[in-house]
């Protein structure tokens, strides 16, 4: 069955098998994503085989008061708290790992926290890994952790914007 391209979370999706590994990450959908999508906290897309959810991420607003923030992304008279772009989740069910679909869904979400930074501002996209296998993959993926506090990392817009551009041809 073919793989869907990212979409927004529906009523129609099946959440029921959805399992990455990650307790934390399937409670989340299963039972905090569609409240979440509905009340306008998260924008949750959604990736599936048939109607079955086997990739997701979610992405809200956010500020970040300024002084937890690496100094090479609040650079200049930054507003306190800095608003970004919370990129609050990210999973893959196992069943369907290294066919390239956390890539895909890492890709597009960047894009849209670009698009949606263009639209209507946000210095950065922020991430808050839930383990050190997270911060390592947030690491090898360009964002750099808090002043603070390790499990929050950073990636400037700018950065971001520039990555996709040069990873597009």
């Amino acid at each position: 069955m073919p793989i869907s391209a990212p979409e927004p979370l529906a009523p129609h999706h099946d959440l029921s098998g959805f399992d990455c590994g990650k307790t934390q990450l399937n409670n989340w959908l299963k039972n905090h994503a569609r409240r979440n999508d509905e009340k306008g906290f998260t924008r949750v897309m959604v990736v599936c085989e048939g109607t079955r959810v086997i990739g997701y991420y979610g992405l809200a607003p956010t500020g970040v008061p300024g002084p937890s923030m690496p100094r090479s992304i609040r650079t200049g008279q930054a507003p306190d708290p800095i608003p970004c772009i919370l990129f609050g989740q990210l999973a893959v069910d196992v069943a369907h790992n290294g066919k390239g679909i956390g890539s895909s869904l890492l890709r597009d979400a960047l894009q849209r926290c670009v698009d949606g930074a263009a639209a209507i501002g946000g210095r950065a996209v922020v991430v808050r890994a839930i383990d050190h296998e997270a911060e390592v993959y947030w690491q090898s993926n360009g964002f750099i952790p808090a002043i603070d506090d390790p499990s929050i990392l950073f990636r400037s817009v700018v950065d971001i914007a520039a990555w996709l551009k040069a990873s597009a041809g």
